[in-house]
């Protein structure tokens, strides 16, 4: 079960339960509460696993393309080797190195750019469903103690202690 099976789970436990009379406050079956709250807590580690995968997947990434951009200096170093005989030759070769090097650094830099948009993304959508799994919890812990203090009240109301 993942964090959105688990946390529909209790929504539904809780929009389906029974209500008090003429009180927004609803009875849940607190077995089935506590283990959707199980659910979710076996859940979150995937959630991270998946976030971590990502983040390795970026890093990844990034190394392919500063691999690539090595390829590309090496080739650009071999070829300016090659052109050394002649001076013209030799000019023109530094200045394709050049934009070959630019053009590699370039590259690199928007791969790794792209990849931290995409991790940044992935990041922030954990974050939105963690933040929406701790409030619907914090509903149902709230739920739950609405009742009990009512409960009180009634005793003390009534003389029972």
């Amino acid at each position: 079960m993942n964090i959105h099976e688990a946390i529909d789970r209790l929504e539904y436990l809780i929009g389906h339960s029974r209500q008090i009379p003429l009180t927004r406050t609803v009875v849940i079956d607190q077995e089935e509460a506590l283990a959707c709250i199980d659910d979710l807590r076996l859940s979150l580690p995937d959630e991270i696993k998946q976030a971590r995968w990502t983040l390795q997947e970026q890093q990844r990434l990034l190394s392919e393309a500063q691999a690539e951009a090595a390829r590309t200096v090496g080739k650009a170093g071999e070829r300016a080797q090659t052109m050394i005989g002649q001076h013209e030759l030799v000019k023109r070769a530094e200045k394709q190195a050049d934009a070959m090097l630019k053009e590699a650094a370039l590259k690199a830099e928007e791969t790794r750019r792209a990849a931290d948009r995409y991790a940044s993304e992935v990041m922030q959508n954990l974050e939105t469903q963690l933040l929406r799994t701790v409030a619907t919890v914090k509903k149902g812990v709230e739920a739950l103690r609405v009742p009990a203090a009512k409960a009180r009240e009634v005793e003390v109301v009534s003389g029972r202690s």
